[in-house]
């Protein structure tokens, strides 16, 4: 599934009334995190985080969710995600993933935007592609491209690769004045009592943008 977050990965659902078969999935995730950082910008104005979902699924490939953090910008104090979408793979091993997602934020809803996404995979290698025709009340239209690599070292430790690039139609959009930027990530992963350890090492190429700066961020998550 095209999860959206999980420093710097993804989570979240939506369950549907009655629409649960048997052969139907859910399951739910928490997180404490030293930082919520998605696409290499600080959320929580660089404290820590409280994060958490649910996920349906079902055998034929449509899934849904939801997703909760805290955040601290704009006014805005907690976000809400709410997605759905279809993923598969085929005969020769090519995964795909189409999905819908609405950004809710509590305490000022004009930062609210939806976004259209999708992913490709192969074996260890990802791309994705995001779009959005208004980015809040007023905002620019953008893109997100992104390709990532993960390695399994052993069977509880894990290595993380991704790069993004995103793409804004409004010249000076971002602090110093760029319109684009690339962000990029190396997360190690660890599994152990029943717990996901995570160490981020996130970075972005904004100059004089506090939120953006390099940065080492923690998670401890729970499947539930």
């Amino acid at each position: 599934m095209l999860h959206k977050k999980l420093l710097p990965a993804s989570v979240a659902a939506v369950l549907f009334a009655g629409a649960v078969s048997a052969q139907a999935e859910i399951s739910g995730n928490v997180t404490l995190a030293t930082d919520y950082v998605f696409r290499g910008i600080s959320q929580t104005d660089e404290k820590g985080a409280i994060q958490g979902g649910f996920d349906w699924s079902g055998d034929s490939g449509l899934y849904a969710g939801i997703w909760a953090s805290n955040v601290a910008f704009g006014g805005a104090t907690t976000e809400m995600d709410y997605y759905f979408g279809y993923a598969g793979e085929t005969d020769g091993g090519f995964g795909y993933d189409v999905g819908f997602f609405y950004f809710d934020y509590e305490g000022e809803s004009s930062l609210d935007y939806i976004e259209y996404a999708l992913g490709l995979s192969y074996a260890d290698f990802s791309v994705g592609f995001v779009y959005s025709d208004e980015f809040g009340d007023g905002g620019p239209e953008y893109m997100y491209y992104s390709a990532g690599y993960s390695l399994s070292l052993t069977d509880v430790l894990t290595v993380d690769f991704n790069i993004g690039f995103t793409d804004t139609d409004q010249d000076d959009y971002w602090e110093d004045g760029a319109d684009s930027y690339t962000d990029y990530g190396v997360t190690f992963g660890y599994s152990a009592m029943e717990l996901d350890f995570a160490l981020a090492l996130i970075g972005t190429d904004l100059d004089d943008v506090d939120a953006a700066d390099d940065r080492i961020v923690f998670s401890i998550s729970k499947s539930l």
